[in-house]
């Protein structure tokens, strides 16, 4: 009686895991695909999304929707009207038109086992949490371009900074070695380095803004891209036309930004009509 007990209780956890692991990766939704999940929120199905057992996705007349099961590796597409739920390893039509089921090839499965395991706590969306910290001040200067940590396409770095220039300041760059490698004085948001900086290929950075009386006011590091590098990502290109598939511009913008090249990824983000966080948290652009 005690071995059958726990043998049933053995299962039930088992069960109660596997309910709570990802089923299916979302490559490809259109605006107005609506996905409910099991405590009856809903929010818009995103690329880069996994959905667990019992959610339940409405795709209207008109709409598509794409994914990949993770167990199986295989990619199914619905068009609506058609109501989805995900069950323990697959997502089944309640109503609509049959399903098509494609192989995916091995490269973009290895691009979604990287990002799952790089990012594996976002999983739909995330309600918002109370947030009592400060938010920064307006006029705080913060760097948009390069996001720290970024690898760069190009010899030619610029800088875009937003908030209140700090009177008499300089950008300051120092090379991996932590010796310093430039001074510009910073006159504007936008600085665009001169020629005689030379950068080369595959060197690393670190950089601050100064100022002239003394003290940090920002700083961040960024690398610039082997040639061969840089080369490859940007040939491996997608147009972004409307006669590519999503999911070919999701591919892209995932190798891109596992790479770091963050410029290059958050222009396929927003051609996809969305934003990324840090954390891979994806989220609509209002229009």
């Amino acid at each position: 009686m005690w071995l059958q007990s726990a043998f049933l209780a053995c299962l039930l956890l088992t069960g109660f895991a596997h309910a709570k692991d990802p089923v299916v990766f979302v490559l490809a939704a259109t605006d107005k695909v609506v996905v409910t999940n099991p405590k009856g929120q809903k929010y818009s199905a995103l690329p880069t999304q996994r959905l667990l057992q019992g959610h339940v996705i409405n795709v209207p007349k008109g709409e598509r929707f794409s994914v990949q099961v993770l167990k199986t590796g295989n990619r199914r597409v619905f068009t609506g009207p058609a109501q989805l739920r995900v069950i323990a390893d697959t997502v089944r039509v309640l109503s609509g038109p049959p399903v098509k089921v494609f192989p995916i090839e091995q490269a973009h499965q290895d691009l979604i086992d990287q990002w799952v395991n790089l990012y594996a706590r976002p999983r739909g969306v995330q309600p918002a949490k109370n947030d009592k910290a400060e938010p920064p001040k307006e006029n705080t200067l913060r760097v948009l371009r390069p996001i720290d940590g970024s690898l760069l396409l190009t010899r030619n770095p610029e800088f875009v900074f937003q908030g209140e220039l700090p009177r008499e300041g300089n950008l300051m760059l120092f090379d991996s070695k932590g010796k310093r490698f430039w001074v510009e004085p910073l006159e504007s948001e936008y600085v665009s380095l001169p020629p005689a900086a030379k950068f080369e290929w595959g060197q690393s950075f670190t950089w601050e803004v100064r100022r002239l009386t003394g003290g940090r006011v920002t700083s961040g590091s960024f690398h610039i891209a082997s040639e061969e590098t840089a080369r490859s990502l940007l040939e491996a290109r997608v147009p972004d036309t409307d006669e590519v598939l999503p999911e070919s511009k999701l591919y892209y913008g995932m190798r891109l930004q596992l790479a770091n090249a963050f410029k290059e990824a958050n222009e396929v983000w927003q051609s996809l009509g969305m934003v990324l966080t840090a954390q891979g948290q994806p989220s609509r652009i209002r229009r």
